[in-house]
């Protein structure tokens, strides 16, 4: 998004814990008194950000949550123009994961405080991180662990158009925007084809092993209690298995703005 918005002529602040390519940092954490930062400097505003640190659900909202609505309420009392919150689609009414019922709430607040909402779908790059460079990673391998019978559906966004998508929602003659953008290719992925794809390009020839999700959940909340490495967070596999059974993908009229699919 940085380089996105540089490459506009934009110059960018990074509110953030490490450096951003592209951005002048400025150190702020969740938590962290929002009336510090140079709001005198800021046009507009997105919040990407999100501490996966704490565990307990009263941690999760004191940081994530009441840290979230702070900021946006400070930038909105700054007198910022434009904000962007970056929710997730494991977000929506009934959503099971932690990480989804906190982003859920700080939605809420954001929409009645007049910021533009948008969901990611599992955001996808020529540079993959995070959730995308573990199944890569999974992929690689032998046998491949699979989450069940790997249905679970999967939607997709390049890094690239979400971007242009959050540049466009910055803009003074962006449409106001009552309810949450979802923002993926509307092409349903299974987790399977998505890991099969992975290992095609990387000439692998895997063999799938399922796994009940339950004895995966299981396996990786034992591995958080004693402290040790996981392949990816226990509330990470209930957001995939509970996904937004029928997510919108209905864009507002930005004509600049599409999606491309997962190649």
């Amino acid at each position: 998004m940085a380089r996105c918005f540089r490459a506009h002529g934009w110059d960018v602040l990074g509110f953030g814990r490490r450096s951003v390519t592209y951005a002048q940092r400025v150190p702020y954490q969740l938590g962290d008194d929002p009336w510090s930062l140079p709001w005198g400097e800021v046009d507009a505003l997105v919040h990407c950000a999100y501490d996966f640190r704490p565990k307990s659900p009263g941690k999760i909202h004191e940081i994530n949550v009441d840290g979230s609505i702070g900021l946006l309420r400070a930038a909105r009392e700054a007198g910022v123009k434009r904000a962007v919150f970056i929710s997730s689609l494991s977000s929506f009414p009934g959503c099971r994961s932690l990480y989804g019922q906190a982003k859920l709430e700080v939605e809420a607040a954001a929409l009645e405080l007049g910021w533009a909402v948008v969901r990611p779908g599992l955001v996808w790059s020529n540079t993959s991180g995070s959730l995308m460079r573990s199944l890569e990673r999974a992929a690689s391998g032998r046998f491949i662990p699979l989450i069940g019978d790997g249905s679970y559906i999967q939607y997709l966004v390049f890094d690239e158009d979400l971007a242009e998508l959050v540049f466009a929602l910055c803009q003074s003659d962006a449409p106001s925007i009552s309810h949450a953008i979802s923002a993926a290719h509307p092409e349903k992925i299974s987790l399977r084809s998505l890991l099969q794809r992975m290992a095609d390009k990387q000439g692998n020839r895997p063999t799938f092993v399922p796994i009940p999700w339950r004895l995966m959940h299981a396996g990786l909340k034992a591995l958080e209690t004693l402290g040790l490495p996981a392949p990816f967070r226990s509330d990470s596999l209930i957001g995939i298995v509970f996904q937004n059974p029928a997510p919108e993908f209905a864009l507002p009229e930005l004509p600049q703005v599409t999606f491309r699919p997962f190649a």
